[in-house]
């Protein structure tokens, strides 16, 4: 894991973990436009446990929270 996290970073230039998570908001952006699918549904098909943690990394990543993003 550590040898693979690493070769990640030399390679890429960023953290696996960081590019992992923005894979996951990438698609949870696109899984907000439908409008079908509660946020926790979204939290859960894009690898969080807890939708609280989901909600307080996107928020992080995208600046607005997932509901607000819907909204627009």
């Amino acid at each position: 894991e550590g040898y693979f996290s690493h070769l990640f970073k030399e390679q890429t230039g960023i953290n696996f973990t960081d590019y992992l998570e923005r894979i996951r908001m990438d698609r949870a952006t696109e899984l907000l436009k439908d409008k079908d699918l509660s946020v926790n549904e979204i939290a859960e098909m894009v690898g969080y446990n807890s939708a609280q943690s989901f909600r307080r990394a996107f928020k992080r990543l995208c600046g607005v929270n997932p509901t607000a993003l819907r909204e627009n």
